[in-house]
């Protein structure tokens, strides 16, 4: 993606907690822990939570309510973490919360809902169903300005998905 498409929608971003979250797929939904309230899982048809983040991330709720729908993959957030190191965990957790046969959407979030959800989706959608990493950005971020910040996460994911090809 072109850097000036991507700088004009990162200012037209409101912040982490007013954009909205990112439908990456029609079952996977990104954005901030602190999203996760009993109105929005109602509204958004919630069945499971991959947090990316720490536990201090997300809200006790849903885990003591749902503790079987309900995962942590621990990642960080700096340029100096491979977020690819998380990758294989959080590919085979997403991929048993989407078979579950309960399985309505499934919300990805760290602390913001900015990068560590945001990268981990993004090489989740290209890497299983195929689609294409700049379209698939350019999608998300007009959905949700604020996400993609971490330019060493966003390199990772690309050179991991060239070579796939």
């Amino acid at each position: 993606m072109d850097p000036s498409i991507r700088r004009s929608l990162r200012y037209s971003s409101r912040g982490y907690t007013v954009d909205p979250p990112a439908l990456f797929h029609p079952y996977i939904l990104v954005g901030a822990g602190e999203m996760l309230t009993p109105a929005f899982v109602k509204k958004y048809e919630i069945t499971h939570v991959i947090n990316c983040a720490t536990e201090a991330d997300s809200p006790s709720w849903f885990k003591e309510q749902f503790p079987d729908k309900y995962f942590c993959i621990n990642a960080v957030d700096s340029l100096h973490a491979n977020i690819m190191k998380w990758y294989p965990e959080f590919k085979a957790t997403l991929k048993y919360c989407l078979q579950q046969t309960d399985s309505r959407k499934v919300f990805v979030h760290c602390q913001c809902g900015i990068n560590r959800s945001a990268f981990l989706a993004l090489m989740y959608v290209c890497d299983v169903f195929k689609f294409p990493f700049a379209s698939t950005e350019l999608s998300v971020l007009r959905q949700r300005p604020c996400m993609m910040t971490n330019t060493s996460f966003r390199q990772q994911v690309f050179n991991a998905l060239s070579k796939d090809v």
